[in-house]
């Protein structure tokens, strides 16, 4: 048994100290700028927690330092990992606290740094399931999805290598942080019972910027702390992409125009901003382009739209209204109609409305009905414009992915 040897090699050194000197040693020190010699570091030290470990003898701290190191030896051929990490940390954290560096205490620090050392090689963290692709290899995330029901939140899975199989650890402390960028998020989470550790984000200050966010693991003892070096997972969560597609729909009753005069008004009034916009007419959409205005996310997915369209603005303007003009029961050859214009900037993940604008009963007049009805679109386009121009900041907003 490994707790058997360090057990003989203590009891040699605590004999040899009782018979050269009977006088207790001299209070030990603090290690130089408060580090140990292990990659583990002393962080938030308590000065009760630094007095109660340095007002006892280099014998009675040897002593103690060996039942935690014992005690891990036994967890760990027990199969309990993360506690038997824990009581092996803790004889790091004892030494490092008492400052002590005499021969018998140096023993002990050096087997459980060894011990560190060689769970370390078996250790392993993946990514969660839901972050691997078909083909095994870790995804993405989308920035502007975070706080969302669509997000993807980082997990990991944390696992040790018998040689014969795997192991999943219960119990690891995780430690999540932002590698780049900032937010908000769950810092530290254990492993449960299927070595899996869930960090929920909150928000993500710029959605527009990359950002990452490591998990690594990292045992924290009495103000030491201890992190498994390499032991860690990066989540990337990328920005939308400067993609969007105008789909436009001009109609009046069951006709629809081919030609919609209202695209370049929306084209014109949006291209100014830091957005490649491909144009589409609405009338191949067919049924679905009323689905898809309305943000249904199966008809979106229908579309077959490129990979980085990000979002979609849709423009119905609609003819809802034409009449000819009766005064004493005479008619006359002019006629009226009314339309009804709306712009609506919709996502194209989870079909959400982040925009939506209307310029309602905008009339025309003409010779025929035909004339009257594109009198009217006209009418509609340019008032739906101004709209747009009205409500530019707010569009920005939305397709740089601050709403």
């Amino acid at each position: 048994m490994k707790g058997n040897l360090v057990k003989s090699i203590l009891i040699l050194a605590l004999a040899i100290g009782f018979g050269g000197c009977m006088t207790a040693p001299p209070p030990a020190q603090k290690l130089e700028g408060g580090e140990s010699s292990s990659q583990g570091t002393q962080v938030d030290e308590k000065p009760d927690q630094k007095t109660e470990s340095a007002a006892i003898g280099d014998n009675e701290l040897a002593q103690r330092l060996n039942e935690f190191l014992e005690n891990g030896l036994e967890k760990l051929d027990k199969g309990v990992i993360s506690e038997g990490i824990n009581q092996l940390v803790s004889v790091l954290a004892e030494a490092n606290a008492a400052g002590s560096s005499s021969g018998d205490i140096r023993v002990i620090v050096n087997t459980a740094e060894t011990e560190l050392t060689k769970i370390a090689a078996g250790l392993e963290m993946e990514a969660g399931t839901e972050w691997v692709d078909a083909n095994k290899n870790q995804i993405s995330a989308s920035a502007i999805d975070v706080g969302t029901e669509y997000s993807l939140n980082p997990s990991v899975i944390l696992t040790y290598n018998f040689g014969a199989g795997k192991a999943l650890i219960t119990g690891a402390p995780i430690y999540f942080e932002f590698a780049q960028g900032s937010g908000l998020l769950t810092n530290f989470v254990a492993t449960n019972d299927y070595g899996q550790a869930n960090c929920a984000i909150v928000r993500l200050d710029n959605p527009n910027a990359e950002t990452i966010v490591r998990a690594s693991l990292i045992y924290r003892i009495k103000g030491y702390s201890y992190p498994f070096q390499g032991i860690t997972k990066d989540f990337v969560f990328v920005p939308p992409a400067r993609k969007a597609a105008i789909l436009v729909m001009e109609k009046a009753g069951e006709k629809i125009q081919d030609d919609p005069v209202i695209l370049d008004s929306v084209f014109n009034r949006l291209k100014d901003m830091a957005f490649d916009f491909s144009q589409y007419n609405g009338v191949l959409l067919g049924d679905d382009f009323m689905k898809v205005f309305g943000g249904d996310p199966n008809s979106i997915k229908r579309m077959g739209l490129e990979k980085e369209v990000s979002y979609l603005v849709m423009v119905l303007n609609d003819g809802y209204y034409v009449n000819q003009v009766e005064l004493g029961g005479k008619k006359y050859n002019i006629f009226k109609s009314q339309t009804t214009a709306t712009t609506r900037i919709i996502r194209v993940s989870d079909g959400k409305i982040m925009y939506s604008g209307t310029v309602q009963a905008v009339g025309g007049q003409g010779g025929t009905e035909d004339k009257a009805i594109l009198d009217g679109f006209r009418n509609a386009a340019q008032a739906m414009a101004e709209k747009l121009e009205t409500d530019y900041p707010e569009i920005d907003g939305v397709l740089a992915g601050k709403q």
